[in-house]
């Protein structure tokens, strides 16, 4: 974790009766905030915002050097530049400001998952500790949502099965998604994958048993949606690469251009890109009864460092 962040002062600089009404105000500004449930929270300096926030309505004298003081920090604006992401927590930082919110064993716990996802540096790091905030019992139980979102982009073969059950050769029965399906599954992951899809609202049971596709509106916030989505697409390259040379020459087209362009091509690339991808929707976009699943990848990436300008530290004359 970052280490630029003011060290708190120990603990045995401010005594336990140097808070305003004792060690009991602490817990009771937690229990004050009735209408702020950490557990709804993906960016913990937006909890802490709110929560400063609705102390300062109910507190009288609460303030960003009153909370570094009982806090135990030096710098008696510690919390607004963290709340301003100009600080980050540290261990020992992010210990004091659990103290000083009043958070209970099971909200530090989700505080500090909270706190390494948002300041995690690599795709990976952020993976993981999102998974650990998405997985936490009181967030399952709040927004099992969530929970479905990471699990439908992290696998490869959820949006494939998505497809497969509106097929008219589906016979109704996982064993058929198994065994359809490649690479292939076991029939337990197809029964879990037409369960994790219904829960999602992607599909629905008509009453004659066939499935129907649907279109839901699913939000998460922006970093979220950004890593789900990444999640997705590095899924989507791995089942590429294990299927490339399982796949007969006849079944797939495969090309890759390398193109030395001027300065401002690649956004008329990407237009171009996005534009066919209209059209081939548009052109399934009829297909209610597909007989076969294909996928279709398209990557746009740079492969060399870009050129910048040299800013000359010459005054003009």
């Amino acid at each position: 974790m970052s280490q630029r962040s003011d060290a708190p002062m120990k603990e045995s600089k401010i005594s336990s009766d140097h808070w305003r009404v004792g060690s009991s105000e602490r817990k009771s500004m937690a229990q004050k905030n009735t209408n702020i449930d950490l557990f709804n929270y993906f960016d913990y300096r937006q909890f802490l915002k709110d929560w400063y926030e609705e102390q300062k309505k109910n507190t009288r004298g609460f303030s960003f050097r009153y909370f570094s003081e009982k806090a135990g920090f030096g710098s008696p604006n510690f919390l607004k530049r963290v709340i301003d992401g100009d600080r980050n927590l540290t261990e020992s930082s992010l210990k004091a400001v659990i103290n000083g919110v009043g958070l209970n064993k099971q909200e530090s716990d989700f505080f500090t998952k909270l706190v390494h996802y948002n300041q995690a540096e690599t795709h990976d790091e952020k993976n993981t500790y999102y998974h650990q905030v998405i997985t936490s019992q009181k967030f399952s139980q709040l927004k099992p949502i969530e929970k479905d979102q990471y699990e439908f982009c992290s696998t490869w073969y959820h949006p494939i099965v998505r497809e497969l059950v509106v097929s008219p050769d589906f016979d109704g029965t996982p064993e058929w998604i198994a065994k359809t399906i490649r690479p292939s599954i076991t029939p337990g992951l197809a029964q879990k994958s037409i369960e994790l899809l219904e829960r999602l609202h992607f599909i629905n049971k008509q009453k004659n048993g066939k499935w129907l596709q649907t279109d839901p509106v699913v939000t998460t916030g922006s970093e979220a949606a950004s890593l789900i989505s990444l999640n997705y697409h590095k899924n989507v390259l791995d089942l590429v690469k294990h299927q490339l040379t399982r796949t007969h020459p006849m079944e797939r087209d495969v090309s890759a251009l390398t193109l030395g362009v001027k300065k401002g091509r690649l956004t008329q690339l990407k237009k171009k890109i996005q534009e066919f991808r209209k059209d081939i929707l548009k052109m399934v976009s009829e297909d209610d009864a597909p007989e076969e699943v294909v996928l279709l990848s398209m990557q746009l990436l740079p492969v060399s460092h870009r050129k910048t300008k040299k800013v000359s530290n010459k005054r003009p004359l």
